[in-house]
């Protein structure tokens, strides 16, 4: 048997073991910009070099992120797992033919197991995306509403796996909004996502399935 002897911990595992510690802890939030190289250096009691190699391991980590010109900001108050980081780095087409597999089977589920409190929340949502007068805006309603569809599958794995899914969504749903609004009409997207409530409410799970994979796919044969 070989056997490492264990060593040490370096001064670059501690600054970052701090970092990811004040982080954690909420002293710079998700989005916040940390303190510049030199700043951080004395905040931490290092050598710049130091604080450099620190930062580099929580932004291979998925913690931070770094804009040339800007500065490095918090993007996880958490290490992302190899999931996240793969997520996170995936081409949009790849995000939606999974989202089209999970929406699907969540539409059909949800056509069968949806409460009167579910329906309300879908109606609720659905509203919201209607109303909604700008892109962002527009981005969110719709993530909302396709979330309760999920909700209203009453499949508490599909639920975590869908929210695992939803930061890369939400990454890539404006350009991909943009080019589905390009291509589809506002009208044929608003009776769309109606279609996909009526079928729900009816109790039609084949239905609510066909209707998820027309809205979905609509947008993924315009990404192919």
């Amino acid at each position: 048997m070989t056997v490492r002897s264990v060593q040490r911990t370096s001064l670059v595992d501690a600054a970052t073991a701090e970092l990811r510690r004040l982080i954690g802890e909420g002293e710079w939030p998700v989005g916040a910009k940390l303190p510049n190289e030199v700043e951080l250096s004395k905040l931490l009691g290092v050598g710049r070099s130091t604080a450099r190699e620190a930062v580099r391991a929580l932004i291979s980590a998925g913690q931070l992120y770094s804009q040339q010109g800007s500065g490095t900001y918090v993007a996880s108050a958490t290490p992302l797992s190899d999931l996240d980081r793969k997520l996170r780095t995936a081409a949009a087409i790849d995000v939606y033919e999974v989202r089209v597999a999970l929406e699907v089977e969540a539409g059909s589920l949800a056509a069968t197991r949806r409460t009167a409190a579910d329906l309300k929340a879908l109606r609720k949502a659905l509203t919201a995306r209607d109303r909604a007068d700008s892109l962002p805006e527009l981005l969110d309603a719709d993530l909302a509403f396709h979330r309760a569809v999920v909700l209203a599958a009453h499949n508490p794995v599909l639920i975590d796996v869908f929210d695992s899914f939803l930061d890369a969504m939400r990454a890539v749903s404006a350009d991909v909004t943009t080019l589905d609004t390009a291509e589809t009409s506002a009208d044929d997207l608003h009776q769309a996502h109606h279609g996909l409530l009526a079928a729900i409410e009816a109790g039609d799970a084949e239905a609510a399935a066909l209707a998820t994979r027309r809205n979905v796919e609509r947008t993924l044969d315009q990404l192919r």
